[in-house]
């Protein structure tokens, strides 16, 4: 029962994610209205995370209360919600790019719910895989480009949000490592929850403010 109230709150704020750059009210000339749109489309990305970290506490074999599992859960929805943010560019580019972005970003977005409900090894080896690709990807067309698109091999420049993005991965991937060593990463308090709930909803506030290019001076616009 406590799924229903969280899986449709995970899945508003991945449509919230995947219109955020459609709507022409959010343009880089509307910097007010683009900056409370982001903020919103954040905080119901993150926030369902700990929801449900609290939900699950007391069910058996969940991975609630675990501040390694509490950060890779949030590392997944944040690097989630930006994967989905910037799909639309991409399909227009090349479908099996945006392809590519929408698969990645739902499977990042289901991921965190499985393993904050009913933490199993084998999903924690599929995180940590899974992302540990998806970076080495990155890299790959960051510094040679892609062997396929509209410009192979031509490598696409490091933006602000795909840079935070490769960093939830990346910290998605060492908690998931540390988690199948030592099992547990000690408990989480409600001060470093809200402290990593916090970091993360800035991080993607502004990760979404750099794909459609507000402040483009400061945050290299995201691709």
């Amino acid at each position: 029962m406590r799924v229903l109230v969280v899986v449709p709150l995970a899945a508003l704020g991945a449509v919230l994610a995947a219109i955020f750059p459609l709507t022409p009210a959010f343009s880089p000339a509307e910097t007010g209205a683009a900056t409370i749109a982001a903020v919103v489309t954040a905080a119901a990305s993150v926030a369902w995370v700990p929801l449900a970290d609290r939900f699950a506490q007391r069910l058996p074999r969940a991975g609630a209360d675990d501040l390694l599992t509490f950060v890779a859960a949030l590392g997944s929805a944040g690097a989630a919600t930006i994967h989905l943010a910037v799909a639309k560019m991409h399909f227009d580019e090349y479908p099996l790019f945006g392809l590519f972005f929408v698969g990645s970003g739902i499977a990042q977005l289901v991921w965190p719910l499985w393993l904050l409900f009913r933490r199993w090894p084998p999903l924690l080896v599929l995180g940590a895989v899974g992302n540990a690709l998806i970076v080495a990807l990155w890299g790959v067309d960051r510094i040679w480009g892609l062997p396929l698109g509209p410009t192979p091999w031509q490598a696409d420049p490091i933006g602000f949000g795909d840079s935070v993005t490769s960093g939830f991965e990346l910290l998605l991937v060492v908690a998931c490592l540390a988690l199948l060593l030592h099992r547990r990463g000690g408990t989480l308090r409600p001060a470093p929850m809200a402290a990593l709930t916090g970091g993360a909803l800035v991080l993607t506030t502004l990760s979404l403010l750099s794909v459609i290019g507000v402040g483009a001076s400061v945050l290299t616009p995201t691709r």
